[in-house]
């Protein structure tokens, strides 16, 4: 046990051509699997019962690109798979993904450097591993002793379907066992040498990536995931990690294939706190909760923003939208629902009396402050703000990408921030209104500021910190009227709200928000009939976001995909 549990050596010639062997199979466009006419368990006919063989006449489920797990995704992949409280790829090259989600499978390649720190992680991690009496239990259900051990092989078996989350094949079994034998040979020492074993299958392209496979990869008629595919979906997407044992118990059986089993399924799922992953990662990007962590502010005007102020935060953004999951409140409460979760750090922010719970958020009720839904977060209205004080325009572009999918254009290049112009004054005591009307009488500014700074006015009373006022820091009172692009008025943040709330793109963009994510990729044309499905579907069901979820996966996008022709 020394070569696990003091310094590493390199492997040994014979064992690393093996190792490279295993690693690198399928990473030239051929990724080594499941061929075309095998079938594992659960992989069969669709059952009676199960949604489907086929999806809706006029569906193009499209196609997901080879999906390498992102950083959480490895993080907690590896937690649950052995145990482990580590977070290699905390050290691993950040990433932003492309477009709105990180899980974007397109956006994430692989480069030298990053197999190298994989390739890294997976050594570290087994000499944690079988350093550690409760890790090692994980999969050593027995000894091997011997080259060629069938006990070496009953572990890369059971414990290699947890690593490539479905049932090895023959030759994928094999070609670990040839890494198994030759360090045997070096070290005759079988539990070293199932580890070199493992190693190499945790640098593997089926562990590194969510492989699904085209029987004809050049066709563009859908065919149904396997089960086993799709409970790598639904665990990804629900808890940023592989599938559980129940969930690999009812693939195999291909009960995963029946909708009331689907539907139960993500029930369970959500039930459990790895669900607070999906939070995170999710609401984290979507509304930017995420951003805070690389927000700045001038600490001359807010002195009082502080890495726990921002944490406080950032943990009511994500108990916000819990709550309407957890609990099935109707989307429409979004922007009208009277709660917060604050400690005292943010109700004092807020000019709430203190919970008296210290650091801990709790809960708590207001009918008589200023703020009502979503709009009243710190978290959105902090993050939409820049380092000196409130930016509508800002606020208002959010607004209309994130809640409305209908992104201002761009701005034309050279066009100076407003901070830039001359006589923009110190803030906080600038009046922002002002400000903006002289910065729209430019006309190369006027069109999209129209879009978005009536908007954002509206949200004026509320700080660079989501704190209440009533006038600027010069004493100029703030003006609440605003209006959308429609021209439609309103006057503060409730009855914008309200507007919102009523208005159907919100429910549209957040179908087409949780549709992408849930996917691992862009939505694209092809996805306008199955997203009018959803969206059907969903209002008929209730518009409650575990609905959403439900009417999601049960669409054919979900469970199906297609080749991409040559």
């Amino acid at each position: 046990m020394s070569r696990w549990t003091h310094a590493r050596t390199p492997l040994a010639s014979a064992a690393a051509l093996a190792v490279w062997s295993l690693v690198l199979a399928g990473c030239n466009g051929a990724i080594e699997g499941p061929s075309p006419g095998d079938n594992l368990p659960g992989d069969g006919p669709t059952k009676p019962g199960a949604p489907g063989s086929q999806p809706q006449a006029g569906i193009d489920p499209g196609r997901v690109a080879i999906h390498r797990l992102n950083n959480t995704e490895y993080n907690n992949t590896v937690r649950d798979l052995l145990g482990t409280s580590s977070k290699p790829a905390s050290t691993f090259l950040a990433e932003e993904g492309f477009g709105a989600f990180d899980n974007s499978a397109t956006s994430l390649g692989m480069t030298t450097a990053q197999y190298e720190s994989y390739l890294k992680a997976a050594e570290d991690l087994m000499v944690e591993s079988l350093g550690n009496d409760t890790q090692r239990a994980r999969y050593l259900s027995c000894t091997p002793a011997a080259a060629a051990d069938p006990c070496a092989r009953k572990i890369i078996e059971t414990f290699g379907l947890q690593i490539y989350r479905r049932p090895l094949e023959t030759a994928e079994v094999d070609r670990a066992m040839k890494v198994y034998d030759a360090d045997f040979g070096r070290s005759k020492n079988g539990t070293e040498a199932i580890g070199q074993a493992l190693q190499a299958m945790l640098s593997a392209a089926n562990f590194l990536y969510r492989i699904e496979y085209d029987q004809v990869p050049s066709s563009t008629t859908p065919h149904p995931l396997s089960a086993y595919e799709l409970a790598s979906r639904l665990s990804y997407l629900h808890w940023s990690s592989m599938p559980d044992a129940a969930l690999l118990d009812s693939a195999k059986s291909g009960m995963l294939l029946e909708s009331a089993a689907l539907e139960s399924t993500i029930d369970r799922l959500l039930a459990d706190p790895k669900s607070d992953a999906f939070v995170e990662s999710f609401a984290g990007q979507w509304l930017h909760i995420r951003k805070l962590y690389t927000h700045s502010v001038t600490p001359q005007i807010f002195p009082t923003f502080t890495t726990t102020l921002v944490d406080a935060m950032m943990a009511e953004g994500n108990l916000w939208f819990k709550e309407f999951l957890d609990h099935d409140r109707p989307l429409s409460e979004w922007f009208t629902a009277d709660f917060n979760f604050v400690n005292d750090e943010l109700a004092q922010n807020y000019g709430m009396t203190a919970p008296g719970m210290s650091g801990q958020l709790v809960k708590v009720e207001n009918t008589t402050d200023q703020r009502r839904g979503f709009l009243g977060l710190a978290s959105f209205l902090t993050v939409t703000s820049v380092p000196s004080r409130t930016a509508p325009t800002n606020r208002g572009a959010w607004v209309l990408s994130q809640l409305l999918c209908a992104p201002p254009p761009a701005p034309p290049p050279d066009i100076p921030k407003l901070d830039e112009t001359p006589d923009m004054g110190k803030p906080p005591g600038v009046n922002v209104r002002q400000r903006l009307e002289q910065h729209r009488t430019d006309p190369t500014c006027n069109g999209c500021h129209q879009l978005m700074d009536p908007i954002g006015l509206g949200l004026e009373r509320f700080d660079g910190l989501g704190r209440y006022r009533e006038a600027y820091g010069n004493g100029d009172a703030i003006d609440p009227q605003g209006n959308l692009p429609d021209g439609t008025a309103f006057s503060g943040p409730s009855e914008l709200g309200s507007l919102l709330g009523k208005d159907p793109r919100f429910n549209a963009c957040v179908a087409s928000k949780l549709y992408a994510y849930a996917l691992g990729r862009e939505v694209e044309d092809l996805d306008t009939n199955t997203l009018q499905k959803v969206q059907e579907r969903w209002a008929a069901r209730g518009p409650t976001l575990r609905n959403l979820m439900k009417e999601i996966v049960l669409a054919d996008a979900f469970r199906f995909r297609r080749g991409e022709p040559e």
